[in-house]
């Protein structure tokens, strides 16, 4: 029981330092269902073991389609977190920001990045959001996406 307790409150703890790592970023209330509902989005979170293939020690990633008022606020976050970021790629379509590679300053030795997609579906938007940490460099992460 003493052993489960301990494992219980490591894994807290190591959940409430991914989020601290996040929250700096004005992207932050998305993943948090507090720009779209919950309800509306699929959310992923992995750590650990399983994304040392990919270089990585945490994702974070949600999903949701929205029409464009939503997709231009999500959009303007981004584009936020792009301007204070140590790299940035981005594209626009229009006036919407359609595409984001951005690497934040690092939080200690952990390499962070924000990435973002948005792509018309029907009359709105389906957008992608993922934040990552871990030793993966940007090339490292460009090759991923590009297997994908």
């Amino acid at each position: 029981m003493k052993k489960i307790l301990i494992t219980l409150l490591f894994l807290m703890l190591l959940s409430s330092v991914h989020a601290s790592a996040q929250r700096d970023l004005k992207s932050f209330p998305v993943f948090e269902g507090k720009i779209v509902p919950e309800k509306q989005m699929i959310a992923t979170e992995v750590r650990g073991g399983g994304m040392a293939t990919y270089k990585l020690d945490y994702y974070r990633g949600v999903s949701f389609r929205v029409g464009t008022p939503l997709a231009t606020q999500v959009a303007s976050l981004v584009s936020q977190d792009a301007d204070g970021a140590l790299v940035r790629e981005t594209e626009k379509t229009g006036e919407l920001l359609t595409y984001a590679l951005i690497q934040p300053k690092s939080k200690g030795k952990t390499n962070r990045y924000l990435c973002y997609q948005a792509r018309p579906e029907g009359d709105g938007w389906k957008v992608t959001l993922l934040y990552l940490e871990g030793p993966a460099t940007l090339e490292d992460l460009r090759n991923m996406f590009e297997k994908q």
